[in-house]
């Protein structure tokens, strides 16, 4: 179909205008063009809307347009704010497969086969003698990529229904893993399922500080990063879904909130390089993301349901439990509670970030320890433990 070439070739001509410095390897747009996109995407809805478009041979052609726009579609889910599975940027997944260094005759683990797209690009990339082992833990999703993968004879990737966050034992060890959703911890299982020097692509979500994309590699008993991102994936599902780490509204973070709203001691302009509620989210980006590896006090808050026509908006502060004292950095204002202990440990933090440099959690250097390790965190370093890792932040020196 001539149409499908044209929109191939113009969205593989977006991407290397995006990535200019690090243009698309020959592999991987080979790859791209012997897998079309529009064959993994049966069902689809787009961003901001509630309506579903079935996809088939007699309505192909009106929605190729949008099958090869450069931008995610939801595969599962009505709701914007909680979307199950995606197929993603198409650029986004070109530039992950090229930071995988993906070899012929590779082993490769994906958490998370959406469509089923990726896995089918990544086993063209790693040939007959490679292998592909993609789970996903929404069955019905499951199904339709396997069902396309097999119409398209493709015989060297396995999709697979169940928890990807627990890996894929039988076929271990990987020489590559990649993550497509976005993860709070680091399982286990991956110390011992991926190879020595071998490449995990993972997607690290920090409190109140949006996604980043770290290439790891494998050297003994942790993961080293070798290069990052920041970026937006949609939330890990099953067992290591961790809820308490996503925004909360503040009345149920901080049960003293019904007395502490009434003890305001001060409120003052503070802004974030922008002005006004639209830019706070975006402006506040890069002190979230800092704060929530470096300050232990730090909450992410998000306001009240107020029902479907409401937007809601995110804000965070630092909450000193000891001291009972609450500061709220909310749209241009900063608002002090209780006494001014949070607001001083605000502006101490702040000003510490300033001299080094103002950086997000994608600019700092990641090692990621299995939980049992001893780990000593030094100058300018930050160690955030979850249940089955340990993550150490640094700055680079």
């Amino acid at each position: 179909m001539d149409n499908v070439e044209k929109y191939q070739k113009q969205l593989l001509e977006l991407t290397q205008n995006l990535y200019r410095e690090t243009p698309i390897s020959e592999a991987t747009k080979e790859a791209y063009l012997a897998t079309p996109r529009h064959r993994f995407v049966r069902c689809y809805r787009e961003w901001g809307t509630k309506e579903w478009h079935r996809v088939g041979p007699a309505n192909l052609a009106e929605h190729i347009p949008t099958l090869y726009a450069n931008r995610p579609l939801a595969l599962f889910g009505n709701d914007d704010q909680d979307v199950p599975s995606t197929v993603s940027q198409p650029s986004l997944v070109l530039r992950m497969l090229d930071l995988l260094q993906l070899r012929a005759g590779d082993k490769v683990f994906e958490l998370g086969t959406g469509s089923g797209w990726s896995a089918a690009v990544m086993g063209h990339l790693v040939g007959p003698e490679g292998l592909v082992v993609s789970m996903e833990i929404i069955p019905e999703l499951a199904r339709s990529a396997r069902e396309t993968i097999e119409s398209l004879g493709i015989s060297n990737v396995r999709i697979l229904a169940g928890d990807g966050a627990e890996g894929y034992e039988h076929s271990a060890p990987y020489d590559r893993a990649i993550f497509t959703a976005g993860a709070f911890d680091l399982p286990h299982c991956f110390y011992g399922q991926l190879r020595e020097e071998g490449l995990l692509l993972f997607v690290i979500k920090t409190e109140g500080g949006g996604d980043n994309l770290f290439l790891l590699r494998k050297i003994g008993d942790h993961f080293e990063s070798l290069e990052s991102y920041p970026c937006g994936f949609v939330q890990l599902r099953g067992r290591y879904r961790f809820e308490n780490l996503e925004s909360t509204v503040i009345e149920e973070a901080i049960p003293e909130w019904a007395e502490l709203q009434g003890e305001e001691i001060g409120k003052r302009r503070f802004w974030w390089g922008g002005k006004g509620k639209e830019s706070f989210r975006w402006a506040t980006l890069a002190i979230r993301s800092f704060l929530g590896i470096t300050e232990e006090t730090f909450r992410a808050f998000k306001s009240a349901n107020l029902g479907d026509q409401a937007i809601e908006k995110r804000y965070f502060g630092l909450w000193d439990a000891v001291n009972r004292s609450l500061v709220v950095a909310k749209d241009d204002w900063l608002v002090t509670y209780g006494n001014s202990q949070a607001e001083n440990r605000l502006l101490r933090r702040l000003h510490h970030w300033i001299e080094v440099g103002m950086p997000t959690a994608a600019c700092l250097d990641l090692k990621v320890f299995p939980a049992s390790a001893r780990v000593r965190p030094g100058n300018n370093q930050w160690l955030v433990k979850r249940r089955d890792s340990q993550f150490l932040w640094s700055l680079p020196t």
